[in-house]
């Protein structure tokens, strides 16, 4: 759509300020099953939307197709949306930041033949097949790439462009033995198929599920516990809205009014930062055009900041943070963090077994979505991992709940781990030890 016709069209339609966001999406999926390609796929999506600022209140309209033809209709529903809105939200078009930063990712080398990538998957299948007789089957062998270009032009004179792309691929893996089953699965994101050590991934995936084989339940009690770096991970990612400027404005965060102060035991520094080299989340601007920056949401265990978007900072007389950001072109801009992680420590895993001496490993935890209180962080779920005795790992656990307050436990952190985690929402969490859990057993 040409964006300079549309701004010159609205102005003289009596649409005030308006605002031009374009995202096209292009994706690929690739599965192999059995050494056969099971599917594969190439899809686009996208669309624009459209916000203006008509007699004082902001209207909308969300197309697929970006024609020219369709001008004239977009400012008529813009213009009709505006008139039906009864809600006097503080939103507004951004007329730029001052300057935007500029993050030097490494290029994706993914160009390359889709039979070379079905070649890569049927090996990663047929190594992980032949890595262990407990492996019953390979479930699942799949490689995905997307690439999001996204464009935000308004009248006031602000035009950006960005470009982000990923690639992964995953399989997922069940083990059994003595009439016991497991299934795991683990990820990579890659830039190349050629720098990917594919025996490392196999090793390592092959190591997590048959460890995980013959596992018993532990006695109900209080137990000192290591999160290990994924459970955390998932833990951590499903409490980011405690540090929602919007949440913590409507009272539904636990964090209202605590900023500058203790909220987590000291040894505990968590960073957004959305100019990270290859991570996950980076941007350089937001979804409003607020150019992000790197900021201690945390720091040694003190609430420095409130993540916030342009509405959120206006309803707590703030400055937007640079993390409003939609779940898709047609979404309403939300608050999110970034490339959000916990700073690692200097433990290792063993180093960390030692130090706790009899407790246990928790790497896996089941039933976030019904058992995690958001609001009170409050939760019962469902875990597995490993139980250590004299500093050693001894064998695996499973059908155990572990219960406790995310807020309360964060004050009794004893120990960082040197490994890390990072999840596709951009959470990294090492691996952390805790005072004290109770853990609900035979």
């Amino acid at each position: 759509m040409n964006t300079k016709e549309l701004i010159s069209r609205a102005k003289a339609a009596g649409i005030d300020t308006i605002e031009i966001y374009t995202q096209k999406a292009e994706k690929e999926s690739i599965n192999v099953y059995e050494q056969k390609v099971d599917s594969f796929t190439i899809a686009q999506s996208g669309g624009i939307a459209l916000r203006g600022l008509y007699q004082g209140k902001m209207g909308y309209c969300f197309m697929e197709e970006d024609s020219d033809d369709n001008i004239d209709l977009c400012i008529e529903m813009i213009k009709a949306n505006a008139m039906a809105i009864e809600s006097e939200d503080a939103v507004r078009i951004f007329e730029g930041s001052k300057n935007y930063p500029t993050i030097e990712n490494s290029e994706y080398a993914m160009n390359v033949d889709s039979q070379k990538k079905i070649a890569f998957l049927k090996e990663i299948e047929k190594k992980l097949q032949e890595s262990d007789p407990r492996i019953a089957q390979v479930m699942e062998t799949m490689m995905e790439s997307e690439c999001v270009d996204t464009s935000l032009v308004n009248s006031l004179g602000l035009e950006l462009h960005k470009k982000e792309e990923i690639c992964l691929f995953y399989a997922v893996v069940l083990a059994s033995e003595n009439n016991d089953n497991k299934s795991a699965v683990d990820y990579r994101i890659i830039r190349s198929l050629d720098d990917c050590d594919v025996d490392a991934f196999v090793d390592e995936l092959k190591e997590k599920v048959v460890n995980k084989l013959n596992a018993k339940q532990v006695p109900t009690g209080k137990y000192k516990v290591i999160l290990k770096n994924e459970a955390m991970c998932s833990l951590l990612s499903s409490l980011t809205g405690l540090f929602n400027g919007e949440n913590v404005y409507k009272g539904i965060s636990k964090l209202k009014d605590k900023l500058d102060t203790q909220i987590f035991d000291e040894k505990i520094t968590i960073v957004d930062d959305p100019l990270k080299k290859d991570g996950i989340s980076s941007s350089e601007f937001d979804d409003e055009g607020v150019a992000c920056y790197t900021k201690k949401v945390v720091e040694k265990g003190v609430l420095k900041t409130y993540l916030h978007n342009q509405k959120s900072a206006a309803m707590m007389k703030s400055t937007s943070t640079g993390n409003g950001f939609k779940n898709g072109y047609a979404s309403s801009v939300g608050i999110r963090p970034t490339n959000f992680s916990i700073e690692k420590g200097n433990a290792s895993l063993e180093e960390m077994c030692a130090l706790m001496k009899d407790g246990l490993i928790l790497d896996e935890l089941n039933g976030l979505h019904a058992g995690l209180n958001p609001i009170s962080t409050d939760f019962s779920l469902q875990a597995s991992g490993f139980e250590v005795k004299n500093g050693k790992i001894v064998g695996p656990v499973n059908l155990i709940t572990v219960a406790g307050n995310f807020l309360d436990m964060m004050k009794h952190v004893e120990v960082l781990g040197n490994d890390s985690y990072a999840s596709l929402s951009g959470v990294e969490c090492p691996s952390v030890m805790f005072d004290g859990l109770s853990i609900s057993g035979k």
